[in-house]
């Protein structure tokens, strides 16, 4: 895939994220050994509603520093620019995450972080039209 070039969804990139990291913690949990973890190695459902690790790494630390590079590379060709989505991949192929749950928390915080931002919206919005109904009425 050349650089710059766009060709994976949002979808698939949100299956990157917590899905492909619970995946990883089922093959660490399972005691199963392979090769390094690559974008070869990860099997998604044509839905994109499966992740499947075919093939991993059993130092957690190392695939940990993959799957960074595997996200990056995913940001790179993708639409989506979540920057807060970068540093965690970034900080991930730097080796600066410690374990798959770190990983996990860091992303389901983000996940939650957007969520109460579009929920504070909704409110501010129905704030402001009850407010310009009051000064209509």
């Amino acid at each position: 895939m050349a650089r710059g070039e766009k060709s994976i969804s949002p979808r698939a990139l949100y299956r990157l994220q917590q899905p492909l990291v619970e995946a990883l913690i089922e093959w660490r949990d399972s005691g199963r050994t392979g090769q390094q973890l690559t974008d070869q190695s990860i099997a998604l459902s044509q839905d994109f509603k499966n992740v499947k690790i075919l093939d991993a790494s059993s130092e957690e630390a190392e695939n940990i520093v993959n799957y960074g590079h595997i996200l990056l590379a995913a940001i790179d060709h993708s639409t989506l620019r979540d920057k807060r989505l970068r540093r965690i991949a970034a900080q991930c192929a730097n080796g600066e995450v410690a374990n798959l749950e770190t990983l996990h928390l860091m992303l389901e915080r983000m996940v939650s972080s957007t969520i109460y931002k579009l929920i504070l919206a909704i409110l501010l919005t129905g704030i402001a039209i009850l407010a310009i109904y009051q000064i209509m009425r």
